[in-house]
């Protein structure tokens, strides 16, 4: 896949330009959440192997998303990100009936999902003004960010959408020229009904003409926008998109306090916090996947073992969950933080012309739901995790809580700090009487180990039969 593909259409045609998006825009925000993944994985696996399986579902996952996304584009939008098996979609007013474009690139959506009868769609979309701008560490990965009131209401929409259906809230009726009829409420007063497909929608004003192709940014302007290994591994023609099963870590933070409609200094503030965020998790291995801004706050989801592999990544997880928490020390924002590890898909993800790197399973889940459990300031993990970092954290258990499709509960655990490490020793046998017989292997022991301690690294192997005094 080429570079520009990890970029939003709206900033690729900005950077072939040399200009930037104005953070102050109006339009339309469009939020598709897939599902159906789960049991399709499931079936395929039981059919085809584990292996085979996720191939499968890996190649149906991009067919469906290059669907959508072809969607967006014929209605002159951009995918802004990606979150798991959902999108959120920018149709700019500047193009011209932003409201309309964005009905229109839904209504589009469940149509095309129709030929994959094992998936189905939630789809909402919101009118209205947005913050649009980009936070992140220029070395790690700047990421793109939509925020404000219209987000909000665009993800409390997709709440209340039913699989199949398209919800538009009250100023995309009023765009459209719709009544609104058989409405559903949400919790904080706002009003969505569906677009049913019968209901007429007139054509949308056509597009502005091409500018004259400006070439596409270099690969030293386009480094920024994607993860350093990501930018390695295309460039050294080693492209994601072949989905892996490995074990991961998914730590996933929300933070609230932040009003990007009212505050001029909202952006900055995330902006430091998400560049702490990325060099915390770098420091331990790790890498910040997803960053989104939602109705609840702005979500953020890290991975240890997406990019690299180690043996100790529930306890990195931890340390970088920390560091992060002491980062917000002293400030009026709240987090909230779920940790939790298991095996999932990782790879690259999306369509022909639109793309992003992910970590995608039920451990993604479950991290998610403990943070929305988690108590400000609080840092709820998973049974798996706590027998992972074993003594290295001072840990609370927490009451077990039922998960959708599991017949146990899941154990909780809240963690309180990190403990200082002991030294682990072997236990090493005591003898009164000296060793006889062993002078030529002892002398083998003694030079690797005088050469060990002058920096030489050696390996020695003690090879007999069992009863034969090795210990």
């Amino acid at each position: 896949m080429a570079l520009h593909h990890y970029v939003p259409q709206d900033r690729l045609h900005a950077l072939r330009r040399g200009a930037d998006l104005p953070e102050r825009t109006e339009g339309a925000a469009l939020f598709a959440d897939i599902s159906g993944f789960t049991a399709l994985t499931e079936a395929l696996c039981r059919t085809e192997g584990e292996r085979r399986g996720i191939e499968s579902l890996s190649q149906r996952v991009n067919a469906a998303c290059d669907l959508l996304i072809r969607e967006v584009e014929r209605q002159g939008g951009s995918v802004i990100g990606f979150a798991g098996d959902a999108i959120t979609c920018w149709f700019d007013a500047c193009d011209g009936a932003p409201s309309l474009r964005a009905a229109l690139a839904a209504r589009g959506m469940q149509r095309a999902l129709a030929r994959f009868p094992d998936l189905a769609a939630k789809v909402a979309v919101a009118s209205g003004a947005a913050r649009r701008f980009a936070v992140g560490h220029p070395d790690i990965q700047r990421i793109d960010v939509l925020a404000g009131a219209t987000l909000a209401r665009v993800a409390v929409g997709e709440g209340l959408a039913l699989p199949g259906e398209v919800l538009i809230d009250t100023a995309t009726a009023q765009a459209l020229g719709l009544p609104m009829a058989a409405t559903r409420g949400a919790d904080d007063g706002e009003r969505f009904m569906a677009l049913e497909p019968a209901v007429a929608l007139p054509a949308p004003p056509p597009l502005a003409p091409a500018e004259p192709a400006a070439p596409l940014p270099d690969a030293q302007a386009l480094r920024p926008w994607l993860l350093p290994f990501v930018f390695e591994r295309e460039t050294a023609g080693q492209p994601l998109f072949v989905t892996d099963l490995r074990p991961a870590t998914a730590v996933f933070v929300r933070l609230t306090g932040l009003d990007y409609d009212q505050d001029d200094h909202a952006v900055a503030t995330l902006a430091a916090l998400v560049s702490r965020a990325q060099q915390a998790l770098q420091r331990h291995g790790g890498v910040l996947l997803e960053l989104t801004i939602g109705d609840k706050g702005s979500y953020l989801y890290g991975s240890l073992g997406a990019a690299r592999v180690h043996e100790d990544d529930p306890a990195r997880a931890l340390r970088a969950a920390l560091a992060v928490r002491q980062a917000l020390a002293g400030t009026p924002l709240q987090l909230q933080v779920g940790v939790s590890s298991g095996t999932m898909r990782v790879g690259g993800y999306g369509g022909s012309t639109r793309q992003s790197f992910g970590a995608i399973g039920d451990d993604v889940n479950t991290a998610a739901r403990l943070m929305g459990l988690a108590q400000p300031g609080e840092i709820l993990i998973s049974g798996r995790v706590r027998q992972a970092v074993a003594d290295e954290f001072a840990l609370e258990a927490r009451p077990p809580i039922p998960m959708k499709g599991k017949a146990e509960p899941l154990p909780v655990f809240a963690v309180l700090r990190a403990q200082q490490r002991r030294a682990i020793r072997l236990q090493e046998p005591a003898w009164s009487t000296p060793m006889v017989g062993r002078e030529a292997e002892t002398a083998v022991l003694a030079t690797g180990v005088l050469a060990a301690l002058q920096g030489h690294g050696r390996l020695v192997s003690l090879v007999a039969e069992a009863g034969m005094g090795k210990s």
